[in-house]
């Protein structure tokens, strides 16, 4: 069975014609630009707060902008196929509403619901359950995108296998988004999930790898870190509740009433190894109320009891919004006494990265989510896995995303803290690991630092043969912070004095 197609946002849905109709309004954008000579690099109209990066300008100056905006539907879900199809401007909040009535989930259903199925499928998105499927991308059957050329291509790995493993990763540097398929999965009413508390940074670290690495491992995995020492294991799977004692102890986490998830999940550490069930799309969504942890940095208030029964009900703000009316001294001031950063790293080191991180930034919670990472030889794409890196016998290693979100503890003791040194430093030694960063966040390094950290060899290939180089900039032209907020001057010196001597 399939659903009717055209799920959009709202009553507009129909006015604003098909698919197919509104892909043509790209194509003859591209067209005209064209017929115009192609004189500026391309890129979308979409304005920059809309999106869930750290920037607030997109480095979209002096482009030819095209517009995307239409491209928010959802067009089929094909129950057999177990598929659903969407526009990239689709949600994982409006995903969760389309799926859940049928018993369904993506399979791999990012946390935060404003997130774009575009966004997580040419960027970064991974879960809880990334520990089994890997990120966002590896639930991709096909991507259509327009190329410069005006051409609608739909690709699949098997007719075109380059080209569909060069787009994870690539921030549009091909072409544009306008479509892709992903898998679903059966979804239970709820999960059941057991808080493990750990009192070392060891003892975290040989549960999570022993966990990771199950054959028949939970159908969810990750852990918070309240400090360098203490930390609480989520272990859970898909659950169906029927009986008494089962009812007893289900949790409606996302109640407005309730304490945020995170302070929830702290209350393991005194009273030890508990379980309880959770709603699913509650347990999807857990992170929304408090922006993962950071609403209290802005709303110190806003887990108490008071707060939350008064003005609970109101959620948290839209961190789009709060990217609007931000301007550049707080964007200035955000980058230099705040943090918002994560390093991809292999699991087996996540006790010495949990040292780094706390010397870094000081900053708890913190975030540990195990992800599989695949080697598909020159078909990896971004992301090329060194081979002493994977699951011995395995075309895949376990890496883990450990992410700082707040304010440094320097900041908070009134003592400095230089964002461009503990940050360079968080880079190199991820590099030096085999790790990637997080791209969505403020970066401090140069675009050959960046190309030494993320193969591009496939994406070049690609973008060669389609013509794209010359349409859109690099990955680091996307990716890099805003003009006039970080000198990178001396290593860029440094960069080419290393170059001249190597030349001489």
């Amino acid at each position: 069975r399939k659903s009717p197609p055209g799920f959009g946002r709202g009553s507009l849905c129909a006015a604003l014609g098909t698919h197919e109709e509104r892909v043509a309004k790209i194509a003859k954008q591209l067209q005209q630009w064209n017929d115009d000579g192609c004189k500026k690099k391309l890129r979308t109209s979409r304005a920059n707060w809309l999106s869930m990066s750290t920037r607030l300008l997109s480095n979209k100056q002096g482009c030819h902008l095209i517009d995307v905006s239409e491209l928010n539907h959802i067009l089929e879900y094909d129950e057999k196929e177990q598929t659903v199809t969407v526009e990239p401007m689709v949600t994982f909040g409006q995903l969760t509403e389309f799926l859940m009535p049928k018993g369904m989930c993506m399979q791999c259903h990012i946390e935060m619901e404003s997130i774009t199925v575009g966004g997580a499928s040419m960027g970064f998105g991974l879960e809880t359950n990334s520990h089994k499927v890997g990120f966002f991308q590896e639930t991709v059957v096909e991507y259509e995108l327009v190329t410069p050329d005006a051409k609608v291509h739909r690709v699949t790995a098997e007719s075109d296998p380059e080209l569909f493993y060069a787009l994870p990763w690539s921030y549009g540097t091909i072409g544009f988004l306008t479509k892709v398929k992903c898998r679903v999965v059966k979804a239970k009413p709820y999960v059941h999930v057991t808080y493990i508390p750990t009192f070392s940074a060891k003892e975290l670290s040989r549960k999570l790898n022993e966990l990771a690495n199950q054959e028949s491992g939970p159908d969810f995995l990750e852990a918070t870190g309240y400090s360098k020492d203490n930390a609480v294991i989520q272990c859970a799977r898909f659950a169906d509740v029927k009986e008494w004692n089962q009812r007893a102890r289900v949790n409606h986490i996302n109640w407005f009433w309730k304490p945020f998830y995170y302070k929830w999940v702290e209350t393991a550490l005194k009273k030890g190894q508990f379980d309880e069930y959770i709603p699913t799309k509650h347990y999807y969504h857990r992170f929304t109320r408090s922006i993962f942890w950071e609403l209290e940095d802005m709303i110190p208030f806003s887990n108490h009891p008071l707060y939350r029964v008064l003005w609970g009900w109101m959620g948290a703000p839209e961190v789009s919004l709060l990217k609007l009316f931000q301007g550049p001294v707080i964007r200035k001031s955000s980058m230099y006494a705040h943090a918002v950063q994560e390093s991809i790293v292999p699991l087996k080191i996540l006790d010495e990265g949990i040292e780094k991180f706390d010397d870094w930034y000081g900053i708890y919670p913190l975030l540990i989510f195990p992800v599989r990472v695949y080697d598909r030889g020159d078909l990896s794409g971004m992301l090329r896995p060194r081979k002493d890196l994977t699951n011995e016998g395995k075309d895949y290693g376990i890496w883990v995303d450990i992410g700082a979100y707040g304010v440094p503890r320097a900041i908070k003791e009134g003592k400095s803290w230089s964002a461009k040194k503990n940050v360079r430093d968080m880079e190199h030694w991820t590099r030096d690991n085999g790790g990637w960063q997080a791209l969505y966040t403020d970066i401090f390094c140069t675009e050959k630092e960046l190309r030494s950290m993320f193969d591009h060899t496939l994406l070049e290939k690609a973008r060669k043969r389609l013509g794209s180089e010359k349409a859109f900039g690099s990955v680091y032209s996307k990716v890099r912070p805003e003009p006039g907020l970080l000198d990178l001057s001396d290593v860029l010196a440094a960069e080419e004095k290393e170059e001249n001597v190597k030349c001489n």
